[in-house]
């Protein structure tokens, strides 16, 4: 199979969409073509009867630990590159002198290239907080610390209204580049780990669910509407292994694709898929890894979970190091699985016409 390349600046592949009961379209009614067509292509992957789930692996926080080491190390083991492959433009936790010295979007030149030969990149983002000159992702803040945030006028908001410009300058260069990007901001809200969520152990705050789908609501207008960037897909991932999945949700208007962050023992028993599926929106495994990261997960069980519990997934996104499924047990039987997709397969399927090198 060639190297299938896909829409750059010069370069624009001929669609041919296959018969489907209805196109899904992006939440952002101005998003550009190729866009479109991504995001309808892989909404109707569970209608397939095998290539029909893409493969996904973290790449590293960039200017940190990013490099393509993650996906060479996957290839050397299963003869795969995955399909999505993820950067995360925010270190949360550096203490400097401008909180928008934790964003840095460096990973872009290499994500860009993974389009071009075949790949989808993703966006993630552990953001510093902005209660605080820098740092501190991990700090709880009061409901009141919050509205402050979400507030333009004071401190707090500026700040953060800061850290969302620094992002966006990163996201245009791949929209100058017409590469659509998996964006999910504000990931795991449901835990009680990262400030934008919530502060005790499934314990609901009803204030605080409000002001996380205000925050979200803030993030999606600013980048759709202030800066106008249409390539992106917006990606919701609660924690599997948290209540109020759901709760959170911001609204169908702002939400392209569902998922969930989990980490498990026991792929069988990942919580949470019925309750999002529910939400009527496509469903991937935004995170997965092992419970313990001591080797011991077979990934063999995961793909045949999915099969047989979970089978509206339209992608998965392992993390690396120690819970990469090079660092486990059955990522040969993962990659090369009938159900999965990956770098350089994506668009020989019914849906999508491949451009070949």
């Amino acid at each position: 199979m060639g190297v299938f390349i896909l829409l750059s600046l010069l370069i624009v592949p001929a669609f041919s969409q296959a018969a489907s009961a209805h196109t899904v379209t992006p939440v952002n009614p101005n998003a550009q073509a190729t866009t479109k067509e991504l995001l309808n292509w892989l909404a109707h992957l569970p209608n397939r009867s095998e290539d029909r789930i893409l493969s996904g692996a973290f790449g590293g926080y960039t200017n940190a630990t990013f490099s393509m080491s993650e996906a060479d190390r996957i290839k050397n083991a299963t003869g795969q590159s995955p399909a999505v492959y993820a950067c995360d433009y925010s270190r949360g936790w550096l203490e400097s002198a401008s909180i928008t010295d934790a964003i840095d979007y460096s990973c872009n030149s290499n994500l860009i290239s993974y389009w071009k030969n075949g790949g989808i990149p993703q966006i993630s983002l552990h953001l510093p907080n902005p209660a605080f000159q820098s740092g501190h992702y991990k700090t709880p803040i009061s409901n009141s610390q919050y509205q402050k945030i979400l507030d333009s006028s004071t401190t707090e908001g500026k700040r953060f209204d800061a850290v969302l410009s620094k992002i966006a300058d990163g996201l245009q260069q791949f929209e100058n580049e017409r590469v659509p990007v998996l964006f999910r901001p504000l990931h795991e809200m449901n835990g009680e780990w990262f400030w934008w969520g919530l502060t005790e152990y499934n314990k609901k705050d009803n204030q605080r669910i409000s002001l996380y789908k205000q925050l979200y609501q803030k993030v999606y207008h600013y980048m759709t509407d202030t800066r106008g960037l249409d390539n992106l897909i917006w990606v919701y991932s609660p924690d599997a292994n948290r209540d109020f999945k759901v709760d959170f949700y911001p609204g169908s208007s702002y939400v392209d694709i569902v998922g969930l962050d989990a980490y498990f023992s026991d792929a069988y028993s990942i919580k949470g898929y019925d309750e999002l599926t529910a939400l009527n929106k496509p469903f991937a495994f935004a995170e997965v890894g092992p419970q313990t990261a001591n080797g011991s997960l077979d990934y063999s069980q995961f793909i045949n979970a999915v099969k047989q519990k979970y089978p509206k997934t339209i992608y998965f996104l392992a993390w690396d190091d120690g819970w990469s499924p090079v660092a486990n047990q059955g990522a040969s039987n993962l990659y090369n699985d009938g159900w999965t997709l990956n770098k350089g397969e994506m668009w020989s399927g019914s849906s999508l016409t491949p451009i070949v090198e």
